[in-house]
């Protein structure tokens, strides 16, 4: 089960839901009717993109907290279980809350209509709901104009990032992928993007033109130079985030132009602190001094990955312990990874699309690799030998390792 600790919900309250992705919004909207349409309750955030998605998120929630902001988020995938998914405040929902959202659910003969993630979904905007919160921050699950977040009337777009991925629902070029996250800008609103290859621009620009929307451009409309930050007449100094890797600066920016145009006052005392005390848990995540976790996961990922680790430790010996879904471009993750590993430890884990790590041992052109037949074979605390050691391939083989060594 992708979704962990999703299941017992649906056994509790007797409610069926498919396993497998089917990209379209016909049956969450007639979910919703059914529900009377929770997701337009709130001011709505929307994120979308190949990468940077979370780490997005991550500003925005210390933005929205160290602003006193009251706030909801919906993310993916897990890190611990299902229920860090939803979060009222940066804190995960409870069981109660689950409870009553699926109770309710179960009444309206939700039953049957919808997939795992479609579900989630909706329980994520009933629980949403029936709080009083300023602004709900929602992360798409893949690709956008079909994904069962995208069902609100009305909220602000925003997309770091577009590059190949999910090629077997989305298409296999930039133009089909961007036409997918393009669909998420809704009519007379706006549009907040990264710096995006010219014909992922265009798509998008092309999308504000048909909705009559506004596009608002990252080096364009506003941007970072020298730990300063400049939209129109706003402008906050000394942004210094921490998480690790300069693609965050954008992503930093991204987000608090957002809230601006969402119609937020931010202060620059409170910017300054929130994006400083901005995490990501699996994104670059220092575990200890020489152990790092990040879910790089698909081309563009595992690029920003090891361009950051070039600069961060350009003279240390690098040990990847490595797992990886089978859906994914493992040939060339790989081949990327081997330019500064020094050694490899594949991984077998527990999610019915993870690669056989046989697969990646063979392909490796390191000789110094190894395989772990299953998580619980890994020891994190033996790698003092390494200079850096870095968990890397997939966010469920990441929350998977972190439940059984207890990190």
């Amino acid at each position: 089960m992708e979704i962990k600790n999703f299941n017992k919900y649906k056994t509790k309250w007797n409610i069926e839901s498919e396993t497998i992705i089917k990209p379209g919004l016909e049956m969450i909207q007639a979910a919703m009717q059914k529900l009377g349409n929770p997701q337009d309750k709130h001011k709505v955030i929307h994120v979308a993109g190949t990468n940077g998605k979370g780490s997005t998120i991550a500003f925005l929630t210390a933005l929205a907290g160290e602003h006193g902001l009251s706030y909801g988020s919906f993310t993916s995938p897990s890190i611990v279980d299902v229920h860090d998914q939803i979060q009222i405040n940066g804190i995960p929902i409870t069981e109660k809350q689950m409870d009553k959202a699926f109770a309710l659910m179960q009444k309206r003969g939700i039953s049957g209509m919808l997939t795992d993630f479609e579900l989630l979904t909706v329980a994520a905007f009933l629980i949403f709901e029936t709080m009083e919160l300023d602004v709900l921050f929602i992360e798409v699950g893949m690709g956008g104009r079909l994904d069962s977040t995208n069902i609100m009337k009305n909220s602000i777009a925003v997309i770091p990032s577009i590059s190949i991925d999910h090629t077997n629902f989305l298409g296999d070029t930039i133009e089909k992928i961007s036409w997918h996250k393009a669909g998420i800008l809704k009519t007379n609103s706006q549009l907040v993007i990264g710096s995006l290859l010219e014909p992922a621009k265009k798509i998008m620009y092309k999308e504000a033109e048909d909705k009559n929307a506004g596009v608002i451009e990252y080096d364009k409309n506003f941007r970072v130079e020298k730990e300063r930050y400049t939209y129109k007449e706003y402008s906050f100094a000394n942004l210094n985030p921490q998480m690790i890797g300069e693609h965050h600066h954008s992503n930093m920016a991204l987000a608090i132009t957002a809230l601006l145009i969402s119609g937020f006052d931010l202060a620059e005392p409170k910017v300054q602190v929130a994006v400083k005390n901005a995490r990501l848990p699996g994104r670059m995540e220092k575990i200890r001094d020489n152990l790092y976790m990040d879910g790089a996961h698909n081309r563009a990922s595992v690029d920003a990955l090891v361009e950051t680790l070039k600069e961060r430790f350009p003279d240390k010996q690098i040990h990847f312990i490595v797992g990886i879904l089978k859906d994914k471009e493992y040939s060339v993750m790989l081949r990327k990874l081997e330019e500064i590993g020094s050694s490899f430890e594949f991984v077998n884990f527990q999610h019915k699309r993870a690669l056989d790590a046989k697969v990646l041992y063979n392909l490796c052109k390191n000789s110094s690799k190894v395989i772990k037949e299953e998580v619980g074979e890994v020891d994190l605390n033996d790698n003092s030998e390494y200079s850096v050691t870095i968990v890397t391939g997939s966010f469920y083989f990441i929350a998977e390792l972190k439940e059984k060594t207890g990190i």
